[in-house]
């Protein structure tokens, strides 16, 4: 855990001190697996039609597990055409503890997928400074909406998600 730990800070350093931007459009990414299925999901799988979420987070992040639990109490605010991945790199029990204590609601969405990224592809390639690291994009031109890192409160990323009144 220690060696891991160390490894996330070492890279996020290196990726600040590089001035790495934010994409515009969603990278291409190819080393990531569905957590409960084990099969690859690269960009090619996803659904283009839909709003995209992508959120690196850290099981043990407490700002990650706030803003998993304001997820998974504002589904029902959210448009159907939204779909959200949850990125870590942490293996599943770590995973499967934070689901259970803090966003049950978010395993058995359709919308919801959980990925592991075993090598660190999401930040080579979307280029985060902080846990959770929210990208919000555009269905179909896949351009980036809105940014946040270290944000914790659903409440931000509503104004980009919420069903219409």
């Amino acid at each position: 855990m220690k060696y891991f730990i160390s490894t996330v800070v070492l890279i996020f350093t290196i990726v600040s001190l590089s001035m790495a931007q934010v994409p515009d459009t969603i990278p291409a990414f190819s080393k990531f697996s569905n957590m409960y299925s084990g099969e690859k999901f690269t960009s090619d799988s996803l659904n283009t039609e839909n709003t995209q979420v992508f959120i690196l987070f850290d099981a043990g992040c407490g700002h990650c597990q706030e803003l998993g639990q304001g997820i998974a109490k504002s589904l029902g605010q959210i448009k159907e055409d939204v779909d959200f991945y949850f990125i870590s790199m942490q293996e599943k029990p770590l995973v499967d503890g934070y689901i259970n204590m803090f966003a049950k609601e978010l395993k058995n969405d359709p919308r919801v997928k959980f990925l592991y990224d075993p090598e660190g592809e999401f930040i080579l390639k979307f280029n985060p400074k902080n846990f959770p690291s929210t990208y919000i994009y555009e269905a179909k031109s896949l351009q980036i909406i809105k940014q946040f890192d270290g944000e914790s409160h659903v409440i931000s990323l509503l104004p980009f998600l919420k069903k219409q009144q």
